[in-house]
């Protein structure tokens, strides 16, 4: 097997996070780096090891950039608010990976939870079992197209599991374990979550219709794989877009901040409170109105 260097790719959008992560890695014999792809630019300088390319397309489209900058034999995908809790980490999952000697399989990072809980259909220990983190080559990756450009922001991951598993690869646990949205001092509320929470529901349910779950099915994917294309990968989220749907950088870095999502949610929870209290202080004509009213704009 060839001299090995692991790749750590992420979409990621928190530069306050890196420096501890970056260390969190800690020291390994094996060669590595980092390759973050996402909007926000940190304001301090990286590592030699350490790739940063700016980007204000969709998450799942960042992790293919990244892959596409990649250097390694090898690729260990990530999130700036995960963190190894074993050390030599690397060097570990390495020789988990070099143990069974076969580039068709992908070695899982752990974490502490309930057994099943990475299962295509969680908690179902018939279904099949996926990476949180996983270890596989690029010219695993290379084979299966990396990401499907239908994912917005989640289950990418599993979908490459998933067909890593069809074309006859084993997903293997390792001993190596991280924590995930994890804390790190002088760190501001978590950015990542509230985009990849706003678009779960789509993506789980785009990964359910490409795996049929239904009982005693194979597991073979019902629609072919797309991928994503090499124009304008860096500069435009390709479709669906989610909310990363702007060429335009500016825009396109108003239409994802957070400030904008919060005040959102809380315009939709005010106006909630204040329906909620016009139907109970309204007479009944009054409140059919105001029902009718509040369904009209829901659709």
């Amino acid at each position: 097997m060839q001299k090995p260097m692991i790749s750590i790719i992420a979409s990621a959008v928190r530069p306050e996070n890196w420096p501890g992560l970056y260390d969190n890695i800690g020291e390994n014999n094996i060669d590595y780096e980092v390759v973050f792809v996402g909007p926000n630019e940190p304001q301090f300088k990286l590592p030699d090891n350490f790739k940063y390319i700016k980007s204000h397309v969709k998450p799942a489209q960042c992790v293919e950039i990244a892959v596409r900058h990649a250097s390694g034999t090898h690729l260990l995908w990530t999130a700036d608010d995960h963190l190894f809790t074993s050390e030599r980490s690397l060097d570990r999952l390495w020789e988990v990976y070099s143990r069974y000697d076969n580039e068709n399989n992908i070695v899982s990072t752990m974490m502490d939870a309930s057994e099943g809980w990475n299962r295509l259909i969680q908690y179902d220990l018939a279904s099949p079992r996926l990476a949180l983190c996983g270890l596989m080559s690029l010219r695993l990756w290379h084979t299966i197209g990396g990401v499907d450009r239908r994912f917005i922001a989640v289950n990418w991951d599993h979908d490459v599991c998933m067909r890593v598993i069809e074309q006859g690869g084993e997903i293997i646990e390792s001993d190596v374990f991280m924590d995930v949205d994890i804390v790190l001092p002088d760190r501001p509320d978590s950015r990542g979550t509230l985009f990849y929470d706003e678009v779960r529901a789509t993506d789980s349910a785009l990964l359910k219709s490409l795996w049929d779950t239904s009982d005693n099915v194979e597991y073979s994917r019902t629609s072919p794989f797309e991928p994503l294309s090499d124009e304008k990968i860096i500069e435009r989220s390709q479709h669906p877009q989610g909310r990363w749907r702007h060429e335009n950088r500016t825009i396109n870095t108003l239409t994802t901040m957070v400030t904008r999502y919060k005040l959102r949610q809380l315009r939709s929870k005010t106006l909630g409170r204040a329906y909620r209290f016009a139907l109970r202080i309204s007479p009944s004509p009054i409140r059919k109105v105001l029902m009718w009213m509040w369904a009209d704009r829901k659709r």
